[in-house]
């Protein structure tokens, strides 16, 4: 039994990496709007090889108030022909799908397999790897245009990936996303190449079908409540490292013209639905960050403090960036995901600053 396992194991990944959660990146608005408990999307997917397979993808109920999917592949041509397998994902609680909707599968926290008609729980090893394997567009994708398909505007992305993993590759392709469509995509072709260069695959994929599970959505809405109107409380107030650190102020950058990054235009965004008071104290701070930028220090010449309504930006203020090496070139965005991961956004050149 433990042998059919692991070849089951085996050939259901052969089957998944390639369209487990492949998409994530800067995008112009939210597409995720439709992903809700519930709502599922199908689409066929064709490779010049002859294979062709039919995926669907749904959101399930929360459990314990983390976010479910379930992803259902069938191999109708090609090689695996008539195999299924099912594969359900477990993701943080709070999971934010506008954020990393597409990039869904790097945040599993539990995962399982069923590989026609064999169910297993995937061990914490496998499931690394399997994260370690699956796309990440963070950085990758490029807006071209909106375009009309099937008689609807949907955004077109170029992107250039690359995909670590035992064997490291190369991806290539256009997506085209909506907002109406749960998970996001109408349509993805692509091309994947090896270390050598050497083109592996081939493929395209594009939207069959979509609609909404109503079991699960009656189920998963919260109850109705009556509300009792509360008087307005004062707004909260955060130093700008704290806010950043826990995730609440996340901060868009500038490099201003002509200053080769020495100065920044730096504008504070505030990640909370409710009004927040952030301080900005005098002199220098240190941030942490995601790739490439790493760690941001910067200067003020004077304490600033800012009032931002819920989900706003303020005023943008002129700070000195005081890094050996930093942003010296376009702008990008900077924020703290539930106050553990850093996120990058944006497209900057790093480079030696000036003295």
């Amino acid at each position: 039994m433990k042998i059919f396992r692991n070849v089951a194991l085996r050939s259901a990944l052969a089957i998944l990496i390639p369209a487990t959660a492949a998409w994530a990146g800067e995008l112009n608005k939210n597409y995720f709007g439709a992903t809700k408990p519930g709502a599922w999307a199908e689409f066929m997917l064709v490779s010049p090889d002859g294979t062709k397979a039919d995926y669907v993808y749904e959101r399930g109920a929360d459990s314990e108030g983390r976010p479910t999917v379930q992803l259902r592949v069938k191999i109708l041509a090609g090689p695996g022909k008539d195999t299924k397998s099912k594969t359900g994902y477990v993701l943080p609680r709070g999971f934010d799908f506008e954020r990393e909707g597409l990039n869904y599968g790097r945040f599993a926290e539990k995962m399982t397999m069923d590989y026609n008609g064999s169910e297993m729980a995937v061990d914490e090893k496998t499931l690394e790897v399997i994260k370690q394997q699956t796309k990440n567009f963070r950085g990758g994708l490029t807006f071209e245009a909106s375009e009309n398909i099937s008689g609807r505007p949907r955004d077109r992305y170029a992107y250039s990936i690359k995909i670590d993993g035992p064997s490291p590759s190369q991806e290539t392709g256009h997506i085209w996303l909506d907002p109406i469509v749960p998970f996001g995509m109408a349509k993805q072709v692509g091309r994947i190449t090896d270390s050598a260069g050497k083109v592996t695959c081939d493929y395209e994929m594009h939207l069959t079908d979509m609609g909404l599970n109503q079991v699960v959505a009656e189920a998963s809405a919260p109850p109705v409540q009556a509300k009792t109107p509360l008087p307005p409380a004062a707004p909260a107030q955060v130093s700008l490292a704290e806010g950043y650190k826990a995730g609440r102020v996340g901060m868009e950058i500038e490099v201003v013209a002509g200053s080769a990054g020495r100065k920044l235009k730096l504008s504070l965004v505030n990640k909370t639905e409710a009004k927040l008071t952030v301080n900005v104290p005098a002199g220098e701070m240190q941030f942490e960050a995601d790739s490439p930028v790493d760690k941001l220090k910067i200067a003020t010449a004077k304490a600033v403090q800012m009032a931002i309504e819920g989900g706003e930006k303020s005023e943008p203020i002129m700070v000195e960036q005081r890094n050996v090496r930093g942003i010296t070139e376009g702008h990008c965005s900077l924020s703290v995901y539930e106050g553990t991961t850093p996120l990058f956004s944006g497209s900057v050149t790093i480079g030696n600053l000036p003295k």
